[in-house]
């Protein structure tokens, strides 16, 4: 047909190449918009191990490489943490290296991560994106302020999923019996695998159960501490009474300082004493709670734990010192129990421990060993409940005192939150 037409092969040739044109330009069009605009690149996914080893497995793999420090998370690895063991995953973005959000496993946790994502080209609108799935046990999320884009994060567990879009601290307890959700600060959403959804403003906690349509939401946990964060004053940390306090055989020995820094968008207080030989001495703060001697009645709490994140940098004493009293980290509660005894409270953590530099785990007012923890990263410690699992005549009546100090020579800490976190009863108001 066209060799007898040459005019007609003509014009289909010129209109054939125009439609090549056109897709050609579309599709340069469209591919550069999506290069421009959506196309993703890929968060540094850093997991850090605060106590233990943290196992990292890849995908399709049976083989779990134990970490104790430090290793990057890939698409589709899954950690776990067991009963003596606790990580956090940093996400930073690659282009600012700012710390956009931690993910912490505390012990008997398991979670994978599926994606963690931001635009390739500043120009895009588009958030950061991170998703978590297959979550079992428990969850800390931390979401820093003042971020460059939007941010959304999804963590999946069994009974439903938890999503979150905006700066705040929130606990998630996920297991095949219940999904807890606690928005610290912030607020965040709860969605059932039936599709029900429930919005989580800050102090609000929401829980599903299997076989419910229903998400049930009732108070969260309860700070009893004012600026348990350090964050009300980033001159001076309001409530809390810092001060350097010398050994008395070394009146005139290098004192300690701190100072209250933004660390990984966190506000904290830095505790430093690094001077050579200094002798001991200790650097800390403490905060007197009620309005009376008697302290803070807490005897109208269900539960109340002691929570602490911190992060050791440097000491120089084997463990806690000769007398095991002298750790880079020491948490001291002085309160009334419940027959109107006054009791005190010791608790502490270290890095490093050397037989053969001697230095004792325990101290002789301890009612148990001190925890060694991972150097220069975040720990948090969470006491059980002070009412259960005290022993039972050493049960809190009022607190009176709340005091944490780094002990001993040379040291340098970080802690970001100590907090007293008290629930009520089911229907109850606060005392």
């Amino acid at each position: 047909m066209f060799a007898s037409n040459p005019q007609r092969m003509a014009w289909a040739t010129m209109i054939g190449g125009l439609i090549i044109f056109v897709l050609l330009c579309a599709g340069t069009v469209g591919f550069t918009h999506w290069l421009l605009f959506d196309s993703p690149t890929q968060l540094n996914a850093t997991l850090h191990v605060g106590q233990g080893t943290v196992a990292l497995a890849e995908p399709n793999s049976t083989d779990q490489k134990a970490i104790r420090s430090s290793a990057s998370v890939d698409v589709n690895n899954t950690l776990t943490t067991d009963t003596l063991s606790q990580g956090y995953i940093a996400f930073s973005d690659p282009y600012s290296g700012d710390i956009i959000a931690t993910v912490t496993l505390r012990n008997d946790s398991m979670a994978t991560l599926r994606s963690a994502t931001r635009p390739r080209f500043s120009l895009s609108d588009n958030p950061y994106v991170i998703r978590l799935s297959g979550v079992l046990g428990r969850l800390e999320v931390w979401v820093i302020g003042g971020l460059e884009r939007d941010l959304q994060i999804e963590i999946d567990g069994p009974l439903g999923t938890t999503r979150i879009s905006e700066q705040g601290n929130f606990l998630i307890e996920s297991t095949p019996a219940y999904l807890r959700v606690a928005s610290r600060t912030g607020s965040a959403t709860l969605i059932s695998r039936a599709g029900t959804a429930q919005h989580l403003a800050t102090g609000v906690e929401g829980e599903i159960v299997p076989d419910s349509a229903e998400i049930r939401v009732g108070p969260g946990p309860i700070d009893l501490l004012p600026n348990s964060t350090f964050g009300q004053n980033q001159e001076w940390p309001t409530e809390w009474v810092c001060a350097h306090t010398p050994d008395p055989g070394f009146p005139n020995a290098p004192g300690g300082t701190y100072d209250f820094p933004t660390v990984d968008g966190r506000p904290t207080i830095h505790i430093k004493r690094l001077s050579p030989n200094p002798g001991p001495a200790k650097t800390g703060c403490i905060q007197v709670l009620g309005d009376g001697p008697q302290g803070l009645d807490v005897r109208g709490y269900e539960t109340l734990r002691l929570r602490v994140t911190m992060r050791v940098q440097h000491q120089s004493l084997s463990a806690c010192g000769i007398a095991g009293s002298e750790c880079p980290v020491m948490l001291k509660l002085t309160y009334v129990d419940q027959d109107g005894n006054d009791r005190v409270w010791y608790h502490g953590f270290y890095t490093d421990y050397s037989p053969a530099a001697g230095g004792r785990r325990i101290c002789d007012s301890c009612w148990e060993p001190h925890e060694q923890i991972n150097k220069d990263a975040w720990y948090t410690y969470e006491s059980g409940n002070l009412f259960t699992d005290w022993p039972e005549g050493e049960r809190p009546g009022a607190i009176r005192q709340v005091e944490f100090y780094a002990s001993g020579h040379e040291y340098e800490v970080m802690l970001a939150e100590v907090s007293l976190v008290a629930t009520l009863p089911e229907g109850a108001s606060a005392p």
